[in-house]
């Protein structure tokens, strides 16, 4: 299932080839570590973060985190995103990693067991 995106800075409607345009430019800004792009891929992909989140828990402190989680997962998508892979892929590219951030999110609790290891 295909979650739509919130792409557009207003919110309004655009056409499908402004919006792809966006959010290519917004990915590979993001790559090169604009906080701004960062912040607007945040906000496109945030309907997709939440209901991910919503699928695995229902405690509010948990949907949280497995959320940050998420936009940790689609960061590494953007830095690992191939520009011949076009842009209106990357949804469903960055879902796998999305997920794989979320899942393991909750197997390291703090700074020291990633540190050696455990958790």
């Amino acid at each position: 299932m295909k979650i739509p995106l919130n792409m557009g800075n207003n919110g309004g409607q655009s056409s499908k080839a402004a919006q792809i345009k966006t959010l290519e430019r917004d990915i590979l800004a993001t790559r090169k570590g604009d906080w701004n792009a960062k912040n607007n891929l945040v906000r496109t992909f945030l309907p997709l973060l939440t209901s991910l989140a919503e699928k695995r828990t229902s405690d509010v402190g948990h949907k949280n985190k497995l959320i940050e989680a998420g936009k940790e997962g689609l960061f590494i998508a953007a830095r690992k995103y191939k520009e011949n892979m076009g842009a209106n892929k990357f949804q469903v590219f960055a879902l796998d990693f999305i997920e794989s951030s979320m899942d393991s999110s909750g197997k390291s609790v703090g700074f020291f067991a990633r540190l050696f290891g455990r958790g």
